[in-house]
């Protein structure tokens, strides 16, 4: 294999949270008499969540803190079968596992709601080590989180891929010295990941045969 270790977001890579999270900041919104469109929600989701609500609120002069908090309610209550693993992503990671190598969850989602998913998908076994924002680590795209755990496994740096569906994750990785795969997005001006992929099936081959077909690369 090209890469044995893979060091994964969580949300919006592994799995596919963000349509519930969207919803919940629109339901959020409403509550407080402000409609956004999905798309726009989406669109500043994609930067980073603590850029979607300082905006949001800003732009509604509404209180980000108590938004944030209507926002993550609501998604509490969304039924855990709506935030189910992207297709494939659980295929690759077994795949990876299969091949000798490891996989790695660096994120910014609290533990609790994170083992909630993996525990219920039954892939907890999958991940030799998870961790998050909310452990002390500074938060993307610094490069601490997954520093930390290439130090702590000893991983060798020239097979490791970073795989995450924002440039933070991308920026994060090429902190720390690593190969970067953007997930499901295009990345913006100036950001230059190894890899680009639309789906898993894209990801199987960049991490079996090496250099990807050129439709794969960014």
């Amino acid at each position: 294999m090209r890469f044995l270790d893979l060091l994964w977001d969580f949300d919006g890579t592994l799995f596919d949270t963000y349509p519930p999270l969207i919803r919940a900041m629109q339901r959020a919104l409403a509550d407080r008499g402000v409609t956004e469109s999905y798309a726009e929600v989406a669109r500043l989701m994609g930067i980073t969540m603590d850029e979607c609500v300082s905006t949001l609120s800003r732009r509604h002069s509404l209180d980000a803190a108590a938004l944030e908090a209507d926002m993550l309610r609501y998604h509490a209550q969304t039924p855990i079968h709506e935030k189910p693993p992207f297709p494939g992503a659980i295929r690759v990671c077994r795949q990876v596992i299969a091949a000798g190598g490891r996989n790695f969850i660096f994120t910014h989602k609290r533990r609790a709601s994170l083992f909630e998913l993996l525990d219920h998908y039954s892939v907890t076994e999958l991940f030799a080590d998870v961790l998050s924002a909310w452990d002390g680590y500074a938060r993307k795209p610094d490069p601490a989180g997954f520093i930390a755990l290439i130090e702590k496994h000893a991983l060798p740096r020239e097979q490791v891929l970073v795989v995450g569906d924002r440039d933070l994750d991308i920026l994060a990785g090429q902190g720390a010295g690593v190969h970067t795969c953007l997930f499901n997005t295009q990345p913006s001006p100036g950001v230059q990941p190894d890899y680009v992929i639309a789906s898993f099936d894209e990801l199987e081959v960049i991490v079996r045969v090496g250099p990807p077909p050129p439709s794969c690369q960014g």
